[in-house]
């Protein structure tokens, strides 16, 4: 992986007055056959290379086809976790095959300039509908354990839908583009069989705030909250109490919770209704007293729907936690080191051989979310 494009400098240099389409297919026809010999010299590492991307395929397309199929998995959340998936699909099938061939080649490029530019603009853009996904994903989780009753009312299919099609649109906006922006930047042609990327500091800054710190920073807050209203609700549990609001703060309660998952009727701590007179609790008191045994057992049930409810949302914002734990460990070091190439890439040592390392443990994010699905989802491993 260290070699450099200069062991290749003698192929530009074959010339030929006669027939110019001599002097190109001898040059490419040379190459060619350093190629296949450098493949075959590495061809463990290309293999496993290989394998991995298609792992990263392959796992993703269960977890599109799980949503698909089953029609209890068609949910919001779920929806938004298809998109990941497509996503990282696609980061496997057309990104990291040709990423493994340019690296064990040492950065040498067979497939013209203008693929190299769209192959760089999918690379910006799946990675980042990949990220983005997550970040929709921590906010879905934030609204759905902080409000698990009113949730299903505001996350509609079509607002879900809508998420989606802002970040795939986001994502677009900063890669496609790009295309036309690196030519016109450009101070010289791109050296034949190389595909650099570009090194232009206002780039990387813009693309890498969009593509990876808002996205942390949005989803570090989110699962913060999450955490503290986890916690809060886990001590309420463990303490066997809570206090809560009903309605629009008309009747503040203390709720009893046993451990067999049921609740004692509330005790009313403060109430703006005034006690009526004893006479009128005489005349109807079978029919009030029927009355509010059926107001207390609906109230029972709406909470303990809501304990449940919640219950279910703090296992799932668990599981999209670890989410974002591995998310961080993959992609953080790679955007440290993108930006830092910006500012002083003579900073880097063995900067080829770095700036490969922490590609491929950013796109190792894209295999490792299906793997976390699998492992800790119950409808998934269904």
């Amino acid at each position: 992986m260290n070699t450099s494009g200069s062991s290749y400098e003698s192929l530009i240099n074959i010339t030929n007055p006669v027939d110019p389409w001599i002097n190109y297919t001898a040059e490419y026809q040379d190459a060619w056959d350093k190629w296949t010999d450098l493949i075959q010299d590495r061809a463990v590492v290309v293999t496993l290379l290989l394998l991995f991307s298609l792992c990263t395929v392959f796992g993703n397309m269960l977890v599109i086809l799980a949503v698909i199929r089953e029609r209890y998995l068609h949910t919001p959340t779920n929806y938004f976790i298809t998109s990941l998936a497509v996503a990282d699909c696609l980061v496997g099938l057309v990104v990291m095959p040709f990423s493994a061939l340019y690296e064990v080649l040492g950065h040498t490029w067979f497939f013209g300039s203008d693929w190299c530019d769209i192959w760089r603009s999918l690379d910006v853009l799946f990675s980042t509908a990949s990220i983005l996904n997550l970040c929709v994903i921590s906010l879905d989780r934030y609204w759905a354990i902080t409000d698990p009753i009113a949730y299903p009312m505001r996350m509609t299919r079509v607002r879900s839908m809508f998420l989606i099609a802002a970040v795939w649109i986001c994502s677009s906006a900063i890669s496609f583009p790009a295309i036309g922006w690196w030519r016109a930047v450009r101070n010289a042609p791109i050296p034949a069989f190389q595909c650099p990327f570009t090194e232009h500091l206002g780039y990387l800054i813009f693309s890498s705030t969009i593509s990876f710190y808002l996205p942390l920073f949005v989803m570090l807050f989110t699962y913060f909250r999450i955490y503290r209203a986890a916690a809060a609700q886990t001590r309420s549990l463990r303490l066997g109490t809570k206090q809560i609001l009903l309605g629009s703060g008309e009747l503040e309660l203390t709720l009893r919770i046993h451990r067999g998952g049921t609740c004692k009727a509330p005790e009313r701590l403060y109430s703006t209704q005034e006690d009526e007179p004893l006479t009128a609790l005489q005349n109807d008191g079978l029919a009030r007293m029927a009355s509010s045994r059926l107001n207390s057992h609906s109230k029972n049930f709406s909470l303990s729907r809501k304990l449940a409810k919640f219950a279910k949302e703090k296992k799932a914002a668990k599981t999209l936690g670890i989410v974002m734990g591995v998310f961080v460990i993959c992609w953080l070091p790679f955007f440290v080191v993108n930006l830092l190439s910006g500012f002083c890439l003579q900073c880097i040592s063995n900067e080829k051989v770095v700036l490969a390392v922490v590609t491929w443990l950013g796109w190792v994010n894209s295999s490792m979310n299906p793997v976390i699905y699998a492992c800790w989802s119950r409808d998934f491993r269904r």
